[in-house]
């Protein structure tokens, strides 16, 4: 009995750290071992100077002191970086194949595992560079960690239908792949698998694998089309990553959750089906899938997240279902082929830049469910020409709708507890602290308001010309900036406000018009000083302000010259001042 015990804890802690642990080094016709003289067992191991080269047999057993043992295992590091090893037979009396066992035999052509060993350790041909065949014996239930990394020059293998587990990276980096057949007995195709085998056209899943690991197949570049069966329920973040030949794809229904960049840079992929299994859809799922039209997103999912969207050019449309709660951060961003959206009433937030860039969206209806919108929610949307901003909304981030330029109509819902569009005046205003904070071409500055946000009118090219009250002691940076077609700025207060350099980006092309006797002050003041021309006018004087651009009576100019029609800006129509819109 106590014999048994001591038999069973040799081979527990030898499978643990290793035969050479517990054995003494020989060395028998050129080849040198560890020998397990208790169990009568010998593993392959390193020579102690130099490296092995040329054509090596391994036989299946030695005689050492008149006693046999049988040769089982090749051992860790025992053909370590033996370049110059042209080739090497493996009895069939190995069972295991050790940790980096033949790692960087870079000279090694072909190698036949046979039917006697069950196990490839890791790292076990880990850079074979020169590697063209592989024959694995049908013993093999596991293919270790690494263990045919960055073997180049393989084309194809069998992986036989002992195997029950890829382990990850097996197979990374075999950039000489074009084909592989996955047998029926793997449930798991671990992380970064067959990463970057930029040659794989093909591959074949069975039915048996439950589950495909992170970066399992990110980077294979030539692949075309794979199919995932049924039976898979989980895919891995980065799964398919920058696989730009994929043109499409169809998600088993057991799948619940599309993770992080699963498709990132798959820019052929032209329709995907995604299942009402599928809750969520992860950060940059499929960002910059540019050659992407069609997507369908089920009444299942309930998030969007961060950038799953990001740059896919190729769609025009897209139905966002009730399910989902919120629309995250960049989600859409850069989705320039985009002309509607409709956000259902579930929907509570709108998150950073979340329709940034998509500059063909002409009509988005914001619901009374939202109660937040992000910074840059919208921005550059320059195809859109109205918004209304329902009563819910208590949160609009700063630059919400900058570079909006096409904007001719800003509305906000007159029970909104924060917001208002006060005097109609196409613009969004902060009750609390009467600071405007979005404006657009036809926007008119009520007395009220104190303060311009920052970048409230950003590149708001069909602004021409714009009042600002003598209310306003605040101008925020950029409110202006960009604004290329503004060539006429009414400043009511006498006082300079104190403003940024970036603010009036055009005023060098723009006339300044002032109150009277406070042309000196703001011909010293930084930045106003620096507008093309600066005018006094009597504020006092001017008796209405039109937008129509209609009058029968004799138009001039503040100059006296007589024109035909109003110009934006301040003119004399049948004697009195008006400024035009």
């Amino acid at each position: 009995m106590k014999q048994f015990k001591l038999t069973f804890i040799l081979t527990v802690l030898m499978s643990m750290v290793g035969l050479q642990a517990f054995a003494t080094k020989i060395e028998v016709n050129g080849l040198y071992y560890y020998l397990d003289t208790y169990n009568h067992l010998v593993a392959v191991t390193y020579m102690p100077s130099g490296k092995y080269y040329g054509n090596v047999t391994i036989p299946s057993s030695i005689t050492y002191e008149a006693k046999t043992y049988s040769v089982t295992l090749i051992g860790q590091h025992a053909f370590l970086d033996c370049s110059a090893l042209t080739s090497v037979t493996i009895p069939n009396s190995v069972t295991i194949i050790e940790f980096e066992a033949f790692r960087g035999c870079s000279g090694l052509t072909s190698i036949t595992i046979p039917n006697s060993v069950t196990s490839i350790d890791k790292h076990a041909f880990h850079d074979c560079s020169g590697l063209t065949s592989v024959t694995i014996g049908n013993s093999v239930t596991s293919i270790g960690n690494s263990a045919f990394y960055n073997c180049r020059g393989l084309t194809s293998i069998n992986i036989p239908n002992s195997v029950t587990s890829i382990s990850d990276y097996a197979f990374q980096s075999c950039s000489g792949l074009t084909s592989i057949t996955i047998p029926n007995s793997v449930t798991r195709i671990g992380n970064s698998v067959f990463s970057s085998c930029v040659a794989l056209t093909s591959v074949t899943i069975p039915e048996s694998v439950t589950s495909i690991g992170e970066s399992a197949f990110a980077l294979c570049r030539s692949l075309t089309s794979i199919t995932i069966p049924n039976s898979v329920t989980s895919i891995g973040a980065k799964a398919f990553q920058s696989c730009d030949g994929l043109t499409s794809i169809i998600i088993p229904n057991g799948v619940t959750n599309i993770g992080e960049e699963t498709f990132f840079q798959c820019f052929d992929l032209t329709s995907v089906e995604i299942p009402n299994s599928v809750t969520s859809i992860g950060q940059s799922a499929f960002y910059k899938c540019s050659g992407l039209t069609s997507v369908t997103i089920p009444n299942s999912v309930t998030s969007i997240g961060n950038s799953a969207f990001y740059d896919c050019r190729g769609l025009t449309s897209i139905n966002i279902p009730n399910s989902v709660t919120s629309i995250s951060d960049y989600a859409f961003r850069g989705c320039g082929g985009l002309t509607s959206i409709t956000i259902p009433n579930s929907v509570t937030s709108i998150g950073e830049g979340a329709f940034d860039f998509c500059y063909r969206l002409t009509s988005v209806e914001i619901p009374n469910s939202v109660t937040s919108i992000g910074e840059g929610a919208f921005n550059f949307c320059s195809g859109l020409t109205s918004v209304t901003i329902p009563n819910s909304v208590t949160s609009i981030g700063n630059g919400a709708f900058t570079r909006c330029s096409g904007l001719t109509s800003i509305h906000v819902d007159d029970n909104n507890p924060k917001y208002d569009s006060r005097e109609n005046c196409n613009a969004i205003i902060e009750k609390e602290n009467n600071k405007l904070i979005a404006g657009c071409m036809n926007t008119h500055i009520p007395n009220s308001v104190t303060s311009i946000g920052a970048k409230a009118f950003a590149f708001c090219n069909g602004l021409t010309s714009i009042e600002i009250p003598n209310s306003v002691t605040s101008i925020g940076e950029g409110a202006f900036m960009y604004c290329s077609g503004l060539t006429s700025v009414t400043v009511l207060n006498p006082t300079p406000v104190v403003i940024a350099e970036d603010v009036f980006t055009n005023r060098t092309n723009a006339i300044l018009y002032v109150p009277e006797g406070s042309k000196s002050a703001y011909q010293t003041a930084d930045y106003w000083k620096e507008f093309k021309e600066i005018i006094e006018i009597d504020p006092a004087g001017i008796n209405q302000i039109m937008s129509n651009q209609k009058d029968n009576a004799k138009i001039f100019t503040l100059d006296g010259k007589r024109i035909n029609k109003p110009q934006k800006g301040i003119n004399i129509i049948g004697g009195k001042k008006v400024v035009v819109k």
